[in-house]
């Protein structure tokens, strides 16, 4: 009898997994023979800046990704239900708007009193004095909005955002993130807001899951983080190439997210996470990527390393000059940051509870540390 049982357990182990084989993977993944990535030795070894960051917590987990500070040190977040709060520098903690159920991505000052405001479904437009928020852009026709990410004001006042993809609609950020990672195909896009005329044009498509923007310390300019192809982009919004689109650095060390500069020739940008041979590997067999993707997410292999960093990249070469890392287990992730008006490096996450500033004097400190090589071609 006992043979008989384990004889149909078996036999119905086989026809589940045959079952399992057969289902349609979610994806279409596609073959990338992804470079090696760099060697973590002079500019690029780690250093332990961040481990004197100060942390400010914020409530629940998710509610430090979308941020801004004011010159007065108060912070105006978003939360992963769709709220933009305000907090003053003594603590004060207030509701200023609710978006919706959806997380706030990204929140930029688009007006002297406005803010603007990303979740997945658009751009919003929230007015600090009056309370009113409505989205302004939820798409041009063709191209609905996928996963409206971050944004950035050019100098001539237009709002550039990213759309990280529009291949599958989860509610859940890591399950979308982790999805679109596996396919490596360009379902990203750029958009720009014109407010005078109150329209949205398609600026750039077919983006490898385009993540965080930041405007060029020349103002010529913007760069957006390729997430998924460990690179940034330059988008050129005034000049002679205005409207062209080019790889302004590749092949960087890890996970690239929100990006920010300091107005002095420096391009931060906040890694999420280390590369890892396993995602080359999955990269190089779009059939195995297949198959991961059918898995629960809670039996899919690791594809990075917990490693969180900042890097600072030369605007004028593109070349990475300091890797601001956090040996003792300070940070637990940065996806996003921000400049202050007084060099004050600011950075949050999607998955924490909490924002950390660096204060000015440690980020000089760390850029131009003698141990560092090539400094000296930013000043």
């Amino acid at each position: 009898m006992y043979f008989r049982f384990g004889a149909i357990i078996l036999s119905s182990l086989v026809v589940y997994a045959t079952l399992w084989l057969m289902w349609p993977s979610p994806i279409n993944a596609v073959y990338w023979d992804e470079p090696e990535p760099p060697a973590l030795t002079g500019a690029l070894a780690p250093r332990p800046a961040l481990n004197d960051a100060q942390l400010t917590h914020l409530g629940t987990a998710g509610a430090a990704r979308g941020f801004i500070v004011s010159d007065n040190g108060t912070i105006y977040y978003g939360t992963h239900t769709g709220e933009v709060r305000r907090r003053s520098t003594a603590g004060e903690d207030v509701a200023l708007a609710d978006l919706g159920d959806a997380p706030v991505s990204g929140i930029d000052w688009i007006g002297e009193t406005v803010l603007g405001v990303t979740t997945p479904s658009g751009l919003f437009e929230l007015n600090l004095v009056t309370g009113e928020a409505h989205r302004v852009s939820a798409g041009v026709p063709g191209y609905p909005f996928g996963f409206a990410n971050d944004l950035a004001v050019a100098p001539d006042g237009q709002i550039y955002f990213t759309d990280s993809s529009t291949l599958i609609h989860h509610e859940r950020h890591a399950e979308r993130h982790q999805i679109n990672m596996l396919e490596n195909r360009p379902h990203g896009a750029l958009y720009v807001w014109d407010p005078r005329a109150r329209r949205t044009r398609l600026a750039a498509d077919r983006l490898y899951y385009p993540n965080g923007i930041a405007v060029a310390s020349d103002q010529q300019s913007i760069y957006i983080a390729e997430t998924f192809r460990f690179r940034v982009l330059r988008h050129w919004v005034d000049g002679p190439q205005a409207g062209a689109t080019e790889v302004f650095a590749n092949n960087l060390p890890g996970f690239p997210e929100g990006l920010d500069t300091d107005g002095d020739g420096h391009l931060f940008i906040a890694m999420s996470a280390r590369r890892s041979e396993a995602l080359r590997t999955i990269r190089k067999n779009p059939w195995l990527a297949e198959i991961i993707a059918r898995l629960p997410r809670w039996l899919r292999p690791p594809t990075s390393r917990p490693t969180p960093f900042i890097a600072v990249l030369n605007e004028t070469s593109g070349e990475i000059i300091a890797t601001l890392d956090d040996s003792g287990r300070h940070i637990c992730q940065v996806s996003s940051l921000t400049i202050t008006d007084s060099q004050d490096l600011w950075f949050g996450s999607t998955d924490c509870n909490y924002l950390a500033q660096l204060p000015q004097a440690a980020v000089q400190a760390s850029l131009f540390d003698p141990s560092t090589r090539a400094i000296a071609d930013t000043d």
